[in-house]
């Protein structure tokens, strides 16, 4: 006889130390109700730890998400900030009023195989909040069919998921977290309060070109392309305050 789904579930879980081993112990979970693609975001309470996060979907769509700002407009995101039970969404989430860069925004994400999902938010009742957004390319009434008779142990899953994959994640982040020497930090720091890369360099004491070196070494560390994007992470990341 074959373990239940949901039990093979948490024994994945519980042996799971790379993003990789929580990625696939829910997607196999959630193969059973045809969701392919799912989202986990966990920001805990401000100043404390770096958000944690693991994604199945599209990489392409992930990166157009972050470059566009998709989380200022995204409506599964101001719903999960807002209230703590799970909700079905698709395109019509906002309402009947909703706003253009909303429509062109889930337009695009369905290109992407994104048209509706379930969305569980987590508020831990000390400033933390997490969410766990399953997707798919269903339509809103084929992924309530599909899933009607097992939200309740679809939504236990989301909570099992969140507790080990914060664990899981907070350790992995740690160790990702890149080491940047005290003058990259210094530059980024000023160029982050605004500075020019010569103002940085009156302040600091060393000559433009120096500065310039230090910030393409903290740009590689940090995997960034671009100054504001190294900024970005370097804020994200905790490495730099403003």
């Amino acid at each position: 006889m074959k373990p239940e789904p949901f039990q093979t579930f948490i024994d994945r879980l519980q042996h799971a130390t790379r993003r990789g081993d929580l990625a696939d112990a829910l997607s196999s979970f959630l193969e059973h109700w045809d969701i392919d693609k799912f989202a986990y975001l966990g920001f805990p309470p401000l100043g404390t730890r770096e958000p944690v996060w693991l994604t199945t979907y599209p990489l392409e769509w992930a990166r157009h998400y972050e470059s566009s700002r998709y989380e200022t407009i995204d409506p599964v995101v101001a719903a999960m900030r807002a209230g703590v039970m799970p909700f079905f969404w698709n395109e019509t989430l906002p309402g009947r009023d909703v706003a253009p860069e909303q429509r062109r925004f889930f337009g695009e994400a369905a290109e992407f195989g994104i048209r509706s999902g379930f969305t569980v938010p987590i508020h831990d009742g000390q400033g933390g909040v997490a969410a766990i957004t399953l997707a798919s390319e269903q339509t809103l009434k084929a992924l309530r069919r599909a899933t009607g008779q097992d939200l309740s142990r679809i939504h236990l899953a989301a909570l099992y998921f969140h507790v080990h994959a914060r664990q899981t994640l907070e350790a992995i982040v740690a160790l990702e977290r890149p080491h940047l020497s005290p003058r990259e930090i210094a530059c980024l720091q000023w160029l982050a309060l605004g500075k020019t890369m010569w103002e940085v360099s009156e302040i600091l004491g060393i000559s433009r070109r120096t500065v310039v070196f230090h910030v393409e070494n903290a740009k590689l560390k940090l995997n960034a392309v671009t100054l504001p994007q190294a900024v970005a992470l370097a804020l994200a990341r905790r490495i730099i305050e403003v």
